[in-house]
Formats: structure tokens, sequence, C-alpha cells
């Protein structure tokens, strides 16, 4: 399917969004201007929390396990997302040494560049994922890219340093296709595969990885929260290349949607690829990894925000294909309970007991729906009076969001 093109208005704002001097001007009226006053009370309450999870003693990586990515990517996202709300130049000023601390952390190959990385922590046989990349450096680089950008004073101070950190994120996404984790499936898009090999920390030695998933197709999760940086790379440089990605890896997502007339359902992963198979033979034999809908209700929450993501910049996705997620979600999924949100999972499993194999609000789509913008507000104010973790940026989500109004329009790279 071929990429629908940007109006001379959606061309013009990408081309402006690569100057550094298109800014906003002192005086801006921003997001939390313009807010009511329930709204404004409630980032007052949140502000400080924000501010305080910044200044916590940062994780170190050599002595973390997986978890340190999304610990980590918690302290830095809410920093610029609070600062698109209210322009706040406090939250940016946490954010600098935060995200030199975590790149402090990363391991730098002496002759192999599209090997740097973050590699060598506890628990996994030094196995980088893509989403790790993602939600740890490139994601909150390219939003202080955007937010530098956008405002002179900010690129007086942090300029140098910005575009910096855009030139490296640029080279960093470029390095899963250099590692071989990248295949083109023409007509049917595209996806990534695992690594197969990783850096010994000492020497830089490239040793085979020695688990199951080496090879092995990445779950479409991980390649969704990847695709964020794909977006923002795109609405930052107005490269095309970003665009073009996208659009394979949706293509080759959508390809796998069991749609009936009540819902839409998909798998964790599926099986495309060799280095899926036992035998190292495309199609033959036994799979390493198995292909179902994993019980882990937010991993398709990610895989959601990837089509609205898609469909905001006019690659591939319809407005039909956003009409059947909201049946899903909001008919098939969620149990009626207005007050009390709660949701089956997108195959119809729900299970009282436990942390999992239940659903979840896709608050993606309050894009589109005043319902699910009411659910997710009535999500918030549970998680508030529970003091549920990280319920503040939550909040802050459900800020930015509901400062737009609802509509089918796709928001194109214009701020």
């Amino acid at each position: 399917m071929m990429l629908k093109p940007l109006s001379r208005a959606g061309l013009a704002a990408v081309l402006a969004l690569s100057v550094a001097t298109v800014a906003a001007q002192a005086g801006e009226t921003t997001m939390l201007d313009k807010a009511p006053a329930a709204h404004k009370a409630l980032f007052a309450e949140i502000k400080p929390l924000i501010l305080e999870q910044a200044q916590a003693r940062p994780l170190l990586l050599a002595e973390s396990q997986e978890s340190y990515f999304w610990l980590m990517s918690a302290r830095l996202e809410p920093l610029l997302d609070a600062y698109e709300y209210s322009k706040d130049p406090a939250f940016i000023r946490a954010f600098v040494p935060l995200m030199e601390q975590v790149l402090s952390q990363r391991y730098i190959h002496p002759t192999k560049p599209e090997w740097n990385g973050w590699f060598h922590y506890q628990g996994f046989q030094h196995i980088a994922l893509i989403d790790h990349d993602a939600i740890l450096y490139f994601v909150p680089a390219l939003k202080f890219v955007r937010a530098v950008r956008s405002d002179p004073r900010l690129q007086a101070q942090y300029g140098a340093r910005a575009e910096a950190w855009l030139k490296d994120v640029e080279a960093s996404i470029r390095n899963w296709d250099a590692r071989g984790c990248w295949h083109d499936l023409g007509e049917k898009g595209g996806w990534y595969t695992h690594i197969t090999h990783y850096p010994d920390a000492a020497t830089g030695e490239l040793k085979p990885v020695q688990n199951i998933h080496a090879g092995g197709s990445v779950p479409y999760n991980k390649v969704h929260a990847f695709s964020d940086a794909l977006d923002l790379a795109y609405r930052v440089t107005g490269n095309p290349w970003y665009r073009e990605r996208m659009d394979k890896c949706c293509r080759y997502f959508r390809s796998h949607w069991r749609v009936d007339d009540r819902h839409a359902e998909w798998n964790y992963r599926d099986h495309s690829f060799a280095g899926d198979y036992k035998t190292g033979v495309l199609g033959r034999g036994e799979t390493k990894t198995g292909a179902f809908v994993h019980p882990k209700s937010g991993y398709y929450r990610l895989d959601v925000a990837a089509v609205v993501r898609a469909y905001d910049l006019g690659v591939f996705y319809t407005r039909a294909d956003i009409e059947k997620l909201l049946q899903t979600n909001l008919e098939f999924m969620w149990m009626g309970d207005a007050e009390n949100p709660k949701f089956r999972k997108l195959n119809g499993v729900y299970e009282e007991e436990g942390k999992y194999n239940k659903g979840t609000l896709w608050t993606p789509l309050a894009h589109f729906d005043q319902r699910i913008r009411d659910l997710w507000k009535a999500r918030i104010a549970q998680s508030r009076r529970s003091r549920g973790w990280m319920w503040w940026a939550d909040a802050l989500g459900y800020l930015i969001e509901t400062s737009k109004p609802v509509s089918w329009e796709p928001r194109l790279p214009q701020n």
C-alpha cells in the first residue's frame, strides 16, 4: 500500500520543523494557560511529583535488571511531556543531567559504532532490545530536540547539545539495520528480528547470543515502542525515511490482525523469519517461541498507540481501522462499569485474580472518542486515590490529550 501524500500545508509544517529558529515566542499561550481550573489544579499537584522523581538517585545499568530501561524512562519522559504542557523550563533543567547520566551508562564500541548501546545489564544474556533504545534514549532525546528548537531561550542554552544528540540518535536508529535486524519484505512490508551477536564488554569482540530469541521476530509491542521514535524523528527532521519505515511496519502488523464483526485481535508476536525456527529454516519444524495473545494487557496499548501515531501522519491506516479498534475496546473489551472500569483482554479472556489476563483502556483512542476520555478520567481518579505507581504520568497524558478536541482529523506535524 502506498503512503498517503502529505498536503501542501502538512509538507510546509514538516519543513518548518527542521529549522531550528522556528519556535515559540516569549509570552506564548501554553496548554496549561488554556486549561480549565480543574486541570490546572491537577497539574499543580503532579508537578512536584514529576520533579521529585527526576531527582532520585539514578540507577546504574551494570547493577540492574531489565527493569532499568522502564524505570529510567519513567523518570525521563514525564519531564519532557510536562514541559510540552506548561513550557516551564524547570522540567528541562531536571531532564538534561538525567539524560546525560543515562548516556554515561552506554557501552561505546572501540571500532564498530553500530554496536554502541545498553547491552551489559543483569538477567538476560546481553540481549539489547530495540524498545530499550527507544524508550531510554531515542524518544526522550527527540522530544528534547523538539523542545529546544521551538524556543529561542532554550536554543541559546541547549542548542549545541540538542543537535549533537539528534545526530547520534539518527545514527543509532539506523544501527539496528547495520546489525542485520531489519528485514524488508517487499509488498508485505518489513519487520525487525532480535540481535544474534553482542559485544564483549572487555574486548569488543562480537559473540553469539545464546538464547531462544536470537534472530527471531521482535514482538509487536517492542517495535511499536520504537515507532514512537520513528514518528518523532520524522516530525523533527522531515526525512521521509522514517515515514517509509513506519509504513512497512504497519503493513506487516496489520496483515496479522484477526478481524470479525465484533472485534480485532492479534498475537504478541508472529513467526516470519528463519531465526524463529529451531531448524534455522523458515517454516520448517517447530518454532523456538510461541505465538499467542499475551497476558499483559499494557503491551496491546502500545500497539494501539502506534496505529494512532501512523494515522496522524497519514501513514497506512484508515478510519475503518481506528473504528474497529474503538469497537474492540469499548464494546468487546469494556465490561460496562463507568466508575470502576474493567476490561477483558482483546481475545475475550478476563481473570479477576492476579495482575494479568485482563484488559485495559486504550487511551490513545481518546483522540477520537469522548467515551475513552471519560473512562480515562475515572481511571485517573481511582489511581490518584490509591496512589498507584506513577499515576501522575497517566494524569499528565490525560491533560495533554484533552487539551485537544475529539476529532478524526490527523494530527500532522505542525507543533
